[in-house]
C-alpha cells in the first residue's frame, strides 16, 4: 500500500473544496482518483474528524473540514516561503541597485561599507547618486533612498529605519580657551557658529530640555550645506558647530574637538531606506538592507 505523506494531504484537501470534487481535485493535480480518495481518507483517519459529507451526487465540507482547509492554506502557504528562501539562499544574489544617498553620510560612513559588501557580494552592480537636497523617490528612478532626517513627510512611500544618529555641539579646545564655554543654548549667540543649512531651513538650532523645546536662532559665522566644510572649519578653530556625532566621532576620540552643552538633548537624527511601494524587494535589496542593519547597529 502507498502511504500518502501529510504535505501532499492538505495538497488534495485544498484541491477537493476548491474544485469541489474528487475528480475535479485529481485532474488539478494529475493523479488519479482513488489516490485523491485515498489522501483524503488518511487525513480523516490521522486527524479523527469527517471532513467531508459524501454521497453519489452531492459532496458537503464539513465543520472539521473547513477548519482543516483553512489550516491547509496557512501550512501550504508556510511551506512555499520556506521553499522560496531557501532557494533563494542557495542563489548568489546579483543585479543592479540604484541607490540614493546623502552625500556626507555616503562618504564618511557608507563607503567602506560598500567596499565590505561589493567584496561579500561581487555580482550585485551599484548606480550610487549623493546629494545632500532630499531626492524625489519616484521621480529619480531609484530603487532605494537612503535618506538622513528628523521626520518623513513622504507617505506614499514605504519605509524602513536602518539607524538613528545624534547630534553634538562641540568646538576645539584651542577656541573655547579663548572665546569661553557655553553654559546654555542662549550663550551660543555670543559665539561664532558654524551651521549646516540647505535653503527654506531656518537659521536655528534646537535643543531640548526635559519637555520644554529651545529653539535658538542665530547668526552664523559660516554656513554651509555640506557637513565636512563645516568639520574643516570646526578643525580650524573657527567656532562651534551642530553636527552629527558620526562626522566628528574621530576627532571627539582624540579630543581634537570637545562636546559642550551635555545637558541639553538635540533632535533625532535618523537614517531611513525609502523605496516606492509597487517596487518589490528583490532578494538583492533584501541582502543589502540586512547587511546595512547589521553592520550599522554595531557602529
Amino acid at each position: 500500500m502507498v502511504k500518502i505523506n501529510q504535505l501532499e494531504s492538505l495538497k488534495v484537501m485544498k484541491a477537493v473544496v476548491e474544485e469541489g470534487s474528487f475528480t475535479g481535485a485529481a485532474k488539478r493535480l494529475e493523479i488519479s482518483a482513488a489516490r485523491v480518495s485515498k489522501a483524503i481518507e488518511q487525513l480523516e483517519v490521522t486527524l479523527d474528524a469527517v471532513l467531508f459529507k459524501r454521497s453519489t451526487r452531492h459532496m458537503q465540507v464539513t465543520d472539521s473540514g473547513e477548519r482543516c482547509y483553512q489550516s491547509a492554506l496557512l501550512l501550504l502557504g508556510q511551506w512555499q516561503n520556506l521553499q522560496q528562501e531557501l532557494a533563494q539562499k542557495q542563489q548568489k544574489p546579483a543585479g543592479k541597485i540604484r541607490l540614493g544617498l546623502p552625500m556626507t553620510w555616503g562618504l564618511e560612513v557608507f563607503a567602506p561599507l560598500l567596499s565590505e559588501f561589493m567584496q561579500l557580494y561581487p555580482e550585485i552592480e551599484f548606480d550610487t547618486r549623493l546629494s545632500d537636497q532630499q531626492v524625489n523617490v519616484l521621480a529619480g528612478d531609484y530603487d532605494l533612498v537612503l535618506r538622513l532626517t528628523g521626520q518623513l513627510a513622504d507617505s506614499s512611500l514605504l519605509c524602513q529605519k536602518i539607524t538613528g544618529y545624534r547630534f553634538v555641539v562641540c568646538a576645539t579646545p584651542e577656541y573655547l580657551a579663548q572665546y569661553g564655554t557655553p553654559e546654555q543654548p542662549a550663550d551660543l549667540a555670543r559665539h561664532a557658529c558654524l551651521m549646516y543649512h540647505l535653503p527654506g531651513m531656518a537659521k536655528k538650532w534646537q535643543f531640548y530640555q526635559g519637555d520644554k523645546v529651545l529653539d535658538i536662532y542665530l547668526e552664523p559665522k559660516l554656513v554651509a550645506n555640506n557637513s565636512l566644510l563645516i568639520k574643516s572649519a570646526l578643525l580650524s578653530h573657527q567656532g562651534l558647530a551642530h553636527i552629527p556625532e558620526f562626522i566628528v566621532a574621530d576627532t571627539l576620540g582624540r579630543d581634537q574637538v570637545k562636546e559642550v552643552l551635555t545637558g541639553y538633548t538635540t533632535p533625532a537624527l535618523n537614517l531611513y531606506a525609502l523605496r516606492a511601494k509597487e517596487h518589490s524587494l528583490s532578494y538583492r535589496m533584501r541582502v543589502f538592507i540586512a547587511f546595512l542593519r547589521e553592520r550599522l547597529a554595531s557602529a
